[in-house]
Formats: C-alpha cells, structure tokens, sequence
C-alpha cells in the first residue's frame, strides 16, 4: 500500500511540474527548440575554433621545442670549441707564468736565506 500511494504520488507531482514549466516557460516550444539549436551551433563552432587554436598551439610549441633544441647544441658546441681554442692558446703562457712563479718563489726562499743569515 506504501509503495502504490508514493508511486501515485511521485506521479501526480512530475505532472503538476511539467504542467508548471509549461505554463510558466517565457517562449514557445518552437521558439525555445530553435533558440536550443542555435545555441547548440554556436557552442559546436566555437568548440571547433577552440580545437583548431589548440593545435595550432600545439604546433608552435612543438616547433619552438625544436628550434630551441637545435639552437642550443649548436651553442653548446661553439662553447666547447672556444673554450678549447682558449686553453691551446693559453697554454704557452700557462708554461711561462708557471716558470715565473717559481722563479719567484725561489727568489724569495734566497731573500729569506739571507736575512736570516745576517
């Protein structure tokens, strides 16, 4: 008996609601049906621009990825040339500053020597 009065009574209320909503709707069924569609063409061809702008997007970041890609091996291969160029032409004077330094040093281990011996 329960189930019988709240199936009867779920009933009765979906048709007082949809008796409502139509009295109560601002347009036509027509008017609303049309206006529906042309919101539904509207949504999908700005789902389609979307979609495109997002591939295009797609497309320059992908690019840009390769360009930077590129770019940055060859600047990371000019570096390791100009600092092997650097270190072969630097190497002489390596030599001859390490040759000075000692020289120095020496010169100064006899000035101690001296000094300590006066």
């Amino acid at each position: 008996m329960k189930a019988k009065s709240f199936l009867l009574g779920l009933l009765a209320g979906g048709a007082a609601a949809g008796i409502s909503t139509l009295l109560t709707a601002p347009s036509s069924g027509r008017d609303t049906r049309q206006h529906l569609k042309e919101s539904t063409n509207s949504l999908m061809e700005k789902l389609i621009e979307l979609k495109s702008e997002l591939l295009a997007i797609k497309d320059s970041a992908s690019f840009a990825s390769k360009e930077g890609k590129t770019a940055f091996k060859e600047f990371s291969s000019d570096i390791k040339y100009s600092i092997n160029n650097w270190k072969t032409e630097i190497r002489p004077h390596q030599h001859k500053l390490q040759r000075e330094l000692q020289e120095i040093e020496a010169a100064i281990r006899e000035l101690e020597t001296n000094l300590n011996n006066k």
